[in-house]
């Protein structure tokens, strides 16, 4: 199948105090790490970013850098944004804080995906990771335009027009047992628990 990978990027984050994707862990801006971890899957990322578009082309010059220049944040805007950049039948969205994704927990993804509108991982407790996930490109660029237009920001609404394929994440652990695909670095306690098992 034909998979393009959308990296969310995002703005500033308030726990962190600064720009998360360009948050360094041993000198390497976080964004770095997902990106090399990913990159293999695609060889032409598409990068979508709030702010900062500059540094992130110096890092990425050869990946696209969509600046998302709508008035409010999330990352439903991000996605509204990027998508109609991306040219493959079915696109992987990461996001910017997750340096321990598996490109085989991805390549799993997009085979459930393929009888669907995207497969997104649930939890046992019933969360699902819904920008840790493979969809149709066309259909999610539709949906979450239409949630747009209503004046809701939420990705999960997007995903209520969809048909989605949930796999859940004990499935996956024969991939990758400890879910570590699945850490985001929200705090620096996060991240001082992982900078020295980082590659």
């Amino acid at each position: 199948m034909e998979l393009g990978i959308l990296v969310l990027a995002g703005g500033n984050s308030e726990r962190l105090g600064e720009n998360k994707a360009l948050y360094k862990i041993n000198e390497t801006p976080l964004i770095e790490f997902v990106v090399n971890r990913v990159s293999e899957l695609d060889k032409g990322i598409i990068i979508s970013c709030k702010e900062r578009k500059e540094e992130l082309e110096k890092l990425f010059p050869k990946h696209k850098i969509i600046e998302d220049k709508l008035e409010k944040e999330g990352p439903l805007t991000g996605l509204l944004t990027a998508l109609p950049h991306v040219k493959s039948e079915y696109v992987a969205i990461v996001t910017c804080d997750c340096p321990k994704i598996k490109p085989d927990v991805i390549k799993r993804l997009a085979e459930e995906a393929q009888n669907a509108d995207g497969s997104v991982p649930k939890w046992p407790n019933g969360y699902i990771e819904p920008l840790q996930a493979v969809y149709d490109t066309s259909k999610l660029a539709e949906a979450t335009d239409k949630v747009w237009k209503k004046g809701n920001m939420k990705v999960s609404e997007a995903l209520e027009r969809l048909q989605i394929n949930y796999i859940s994440t004990e499935k996956l652990k024969s991939i990758d047992p400890t879910l570590e695909s699945f850490l985001n670095l929200n705090h620096e306690e996060d991240i001082l628990k992982i900078k020295n098992n980082l590659e």
